[in-house]
């Protein structure tokens, strides 16, 4: 009986341990390179991990290690953009972790690099709410910037500077940083640098009731990101101009933009983004009377500030839902609302106020305080001028998009044509034209010069000689067409508004359109690799996801639909 009970037991641990088992989530890709460099630091597993950051395109250029790049290096810059990569990921403590890790090994790096890591760092302890220790990297970042004299990263570190007091509860702080970061971001003359910095002082001057200035701050960052085209930054802008209209009870016009901006960071899977987006979503709910979507919206946010660990955001809405509730469930109601206090408590501890007043003692604060005054009256002043000016800045950006998508679809017109060309040459070799009369000068020569066109085909065809079962790098195209790759990414982002490992990609794709339709007895998995791609699953789910149709319903609907 008890050999019974003791297998029985042991059965009832085995099932335990294999559910364990299968519900334990497999390592991320980058987890395990990142583990084999840990355990066997080298140029081997260095490599291997940065690879992969090219592969998921996260590094604007390569990192090329040599047999004489010392050990320390590798480790540096392996765990800095190991930390760049878990912050993208919003998992902030381990990219803390391994931004301590790199800067304890930059003694002796350049002081761009060390900045750079330092910015990271604080940005990582703001997330989690550690005010204290974001403070002490962030001075030290900006010690560094002041230092070389850069406006971009002098303003940068300011508008850093500023979230974070705002995040402490300091707005009237924060303020004088912002407006200070505002003059920087004027002499780099960086639009996308202008754009965050507007953002974050829509939020400041919104946060001190200066509704009006706030709102005028929001537009001018939204006019900015609109002429990028970048989606993304577009609605981080549109979120913050929701709150400011929530603030003023345009409860519908924030409404409008939240249904469209909340399923968007759905899709992308930015976390926090979404958190943010349905706190506001929340109050327009709210606002409005719709009060159980609001508690739905609300209650989702709180889901996802907990899953990351984000107490600044999950306090607004722990105060939002209570005060939904507290006529209609004062129980639940009271539920929230400790909560908040809790939150509340840890987020602006007594410890946190007497750093935030060293921290401005030594960054002078009088000095602040005059060229606050001074600024706010010049940015009053400006604001009239700004209105007006806004109009038309809105119709040349108008314009300017209009015509930057026109060279982007001849650029498409262009990849088809020659594509086409070059499979009709293989399939059939023409015989040599006889000489004509020139060519007439083409309609789209305002928008495709005859020098890019050149430059095009012959990128086009440089990848097309090049991926014949084989895979191919921008290093290695950039060397074939005598530039760097920094230069070749710039020139192809330039006339096609993608970069070139993107556009790369375009023209494997659309060979193996060509291939698929005109070429019905290969295989799609040779097809696949004639176009440049290591293994059947990739070529089928780059397709797919470009395409909008695996390759065989592609062959078999022939390019329908």
């Amino acid at each position: 009986m008890i050999m019974k009970k003791l297998f029985s037991l042991l059965v009832l641990s085995l099932c335990v341990v294999a559910v364990m088992a299968t519900d334990r989530k497999e390592p991320e890709k980058i987890d395990t390179l990142l583990e084999q460099f840990d355990h066997k630091p080298g140029l081997k597993t260095a490599r291997e991990f940065f690879a992969y950051m090219d592969e998921e395109e996260f590094m604007d250029e390569p990192v090329v290690f040599t047999d004489a790049t010392p050990l320390d290096t590798m480790k540096a810059l392996v765990w800095y953009w190991a930390g760049e990569w878990y912050y993208a990921e919003q998992d902030y403590p381990r990219a803390e972790k391994n931004l301590l890790r790199a800067l304890e090994l930059m003694e002796y790096a350049d002081e761009k690099s060390i900045s750079d890591n330092l910015a990271m760092l604080g940005l990582a302890y703001m997330r989690q709410s550690k005010y204290e220790e974001a403070l002490h990297y962030m001075r030290r970042c900006y010690q560094l910037d002041s230092k070389s004299g850069d406006p971009d990263r002098i303003s940068s570190s300011l508008n850093t500077i500023a979230g974070t007091l705002l995040a402490a509860g300091n707005p009237e702080e924060a303020e004088g940083y912002s407006l200070r970061a505002i003059t920087y971001a004027k002499k780099a003359n960086n639009p996308s640098r202008m754009a965050v910095i507007y953002g974050m002082a829509s939020e400041i001057e919104n946060r001190l009731e200066h509704k009006e200035q706030a709102l005028l701050y929001a537009d001018s960052a939204c006019l900015i990101e609109s002429s990028t085209g970048n989606r993304y930054k577009m609605a981080v802008r549109l979120t913050q101009k929701a709150s400011i209209l929530l603030a003023l009870n345009r409860n519908d016009e924030a409404e409008h933009i939240l249904a469209d901006v909340v399923p968007y960071f759905r899709e992308t899977g930015d976390q926090l983004s979404l958190a943010i987006a349905l706190n506001k979503r929340g109050q327009a709910a709210s606002g409005l009377g719709h009060e159980e979507e609001a508690v739905t919206y609300l209650s989702e946010a709180i889901d996802i500030c907990r899953r990351i660990g984000n107490p600044y955001n999950e306090a607004y809405a722990q105060r939002a839902i209570y005060e939904i509730l507290y006529k209609s469930n004062p129980d639940a109601a009271r539920v929230h609302l400790e909560r908040y206090h809790q939150l509340k408590d840890s987020l602006y501890s007594h410890a946190t106020a007497e750093q935030l007043a060293r921290f401005n003692a030594e960054f002078g604060r009088d000095e602040l305080v005059k060229e606050k005054e001074q600024l706010t009256r010049s940015n009053h002043r400006l604001a009239g001028i700004g209105v007006a000016v806004g109009v038309g800045a809105i119709l040349c950006i108008v314009g300017s998009l209009i015509w930057f998508r026109r060279r982007q679809s001849k650029t498409n017109e262009l990849l088809s044509t020659v594509m086409t060309e070059l499979n009709e040459a293989r399939r059939s070799p023409a015989p040599e034209p006889a000489p004509g009369p020139e060519p007439k000068p083409e309609e789209d020569v305002e928008y495709l010069t005859q020098e890019d066109k050149l430059f095009l085909k012959k990128l086009i065809l440089s990848v097309t000689q090049m991926m014949d079962h084989q895979a191919v790098t921008v290093t290695q195209i950039a060397d074939k067409m005598c530039m760097s790759p920094k230069t070749l990414n710039r020139k192809v982002k330039y006339l096609t508004g993608e970069g070139a490992k993107r556009y790369m990609m375009r023209i494997q794709l659309e060979q193996a359109r060509i291939m698929l339709l005109q070429d019905l007895d290969i295989p799609i998995v040779e097809v696949g690799n004639c176009c440049g791609f290591d293994d059947h699953s990739s070529f089928t789910r780059t397709f797919t996801q470009n395409v909008g149709m695996s390759p065989s319903d592609y062959r078999l609907n022939r390019g329908k639909g």
